[in-house]
């Protein structure tokens, strides 16, 4: 006697017989026996799947505890090898992942991991990489989802920050103030060795005063094409 059985596109099916590995299976429809034999088929998922590393306690460089969850891709290559290389290949690459990350975390300090999260994936990937490879899988990526902090080191992260900020703006306003007083400067120097641009300065300034309502007398000989003109206040 036997029954059908159908592999997926995305399969493989390691086929055994009597406990006796065979080869594998492609997709589509294949007949099994259960009499006189005994037969027996291991669906291999090839898609690209997930694994998360979550709630890791961790301790860095500079002794600050944090808790890390970290997520990685990766699909199986090689069928034969993922099931019969290790136990569970997916809790196997889980704990591959595991120790790497601590590793690579434990020798860093707490500011160089924040300045570069990436960084920690880029090295759990070519720590893990070759290893899973050896038993028939290959990771694709892997990084930093979610990093915490304790409380009271948010805290000090925080102020941080601020006092960062305020000596950030605090230099701007330095250097806006010592470009306005070289302007000033500047300009004082240059009516200085030009009377006649002074004295158009003056002027200018009087007619704005005009202008707004103010009390001004304008003086005769102006130079040619200046506004003459008085006005008082009635």
């Amino acid at each position: 006697m036997f029954y059908r059985i159908e592999i997926q596109p995305y399969e493989a099916g390691l086929f055994y017989r009597n406990g006796r590995f065979l080869g594998t299976l492609g997709p589509g429809r294949h007949r099994v026996w259960f009499v006189f034999v005994r037969d027996r088929v291991v669906r291999v998922d090839l898609r690209t799947r997930t694994v998360q590393v979550v709630g890791q306690e961790i301790t860095t460089l500079d002794r600050v505890s944090l808790r890390v969850n970290l997520i990685g891709r990766y699909r199986v290559v090689d069928a034969v090898k993922a099931v019969h290389a290790v136990e569970d290949y997916p809790n196997h690459l889980y704990q591959d992942l595991q120790m790497a990350l601590r590793t690579h975390l434990a020798g860093v300090t707490l500011d160089a991991l924040l300045a570069n999260k990436g960084e920690a994936g880029l090295r759990v990937l070519e720590a893990v990489r070759p290893k899973a490879l050896a038993y028939g899988v290959e990771l694709q990526e892997a990084g930093i989802k979610d990093l915490v902090l304790p409380g009271e080191m948010r805290e000090i992260l925080n102020q941080v920050v601020e006092a960062q900020k305020e000596a950030e703006a605090s230099l701007i306003r330095r250097r806006e103030e010592t470009a306005a007083t070289r302007s000033l400067a500047n300009t004082a120097a240059l009516l200085e060795k030009n009377p006649a641009l002074a004295r158009l300065k003056e002027l200018e300034a009087l007619e704005r005063i005009a202008r707004q309502g103010g009390h001004v007398k304008f003086v005769t000989g102006l130079p040619e094409g200046f506004l003459r003109r008085d006005r008082e206040s009635t």
